[in-house]
């Protein structure tokens, strides 16, 4: 307000004054929507922008530069209300799990006047939230998790290979996400979307790759095809 104050003191008329003020609020407008960097995401084809010289465009996530083309499901918006002594405050709260097939994954809770700027907001909180995870064979898990949130419990049990997802479908929406196609999921207790989908990455956490449980063993990890050249 007082920068605005200052630059309307320079003007001389009223049309010069009302102008400037809508420039300078299309200027702020801009700079918001910037900040968010949630409208160049939304790609129709899935491709990601590029300049004439090759180089990727800085106004893309650089999360989805590095790891791939990344999707998002809404999985709920609710409708939620808070009563004060003024009366009663009614905002709309948004779901979203997203990721990118390929080990990395999240999901995003987001509250907003309107059902699209929650969904807004909770597609903006998914990709800062972000949870990675090394696949056993590229495609499952390499022993048996277990996650806990108020009284929700995950289970995901790891499988051989090329026996797909079974088990909850919200579960096994993550795990697609995550890029994981073997594994079969439980859940017990209290089934609330919102315990399921932080117990389930609360399990996902607690996952170890070979590398790192040879590691914390102190054995040494090799392949078949090197074991056999070496006659071991």
């Amino acid at each position: 307000m007082v920068g605005e104050r200052r630059g309307a003191m320079d003007t001389w008329t009223e049309e010069e004054r009302k102008a400037f003020t809508e420039s300078l609020d299309d200027l702020i407008e801009e700079e918001r929507v910037r900040g968010l960097k949630l409208g160049d995401l939304d790609m129709d084809d899935g491709t990601i922008p590029s300049n004439d010289d090759g180089a990727y465009d800085s106004r893309v996530d650089p999360n989805q530069r590095a790891f791939g083309q990344w999707g998002e499901t809404i999985v709920r918006v609710d409708r939620v209300q808070k009563v004060q002594r003024g009366g009663t405050i009614v905002r709309y709260r948004g779901l979203v799990v997203g990721g990118n097939a390929n080990g990395c994954a999240g999901f995003g809770i987001g509250k907003a006047a309107s059902p699209a700027g929650a969904t807004q907001v909770a597609v903006w909180i998914c990709k800062r939230n972000m949870f990675f995870i090394d696949r056993y064979m590229g495609s499952g898990l390499s022993s048996d998790l277990a996650g806990k949130h108020n009284s929700c419990r995950v289970l995901l049990r790891a499988t051989e290979p090329n026996v797909g997802l079974k088990g909850h479908d919200l579960v096994t929406l993550i795990l697609t996400y995550f890029g994981v196609t073997d594994c079969s999921a439980k859940t017990h207790g209290n089934r609330n979307i919102y315990n399921v989908v932080r117990a389930t990455f609360k399990a996902i956490c607690t996952h170890e790759s070979l590398e790192e449980i040879s590691l914390k063993r102190g054995k040494r990890l090799i392949n078949l095809e090197r074991a056999k050249r070496l006659q071991i």
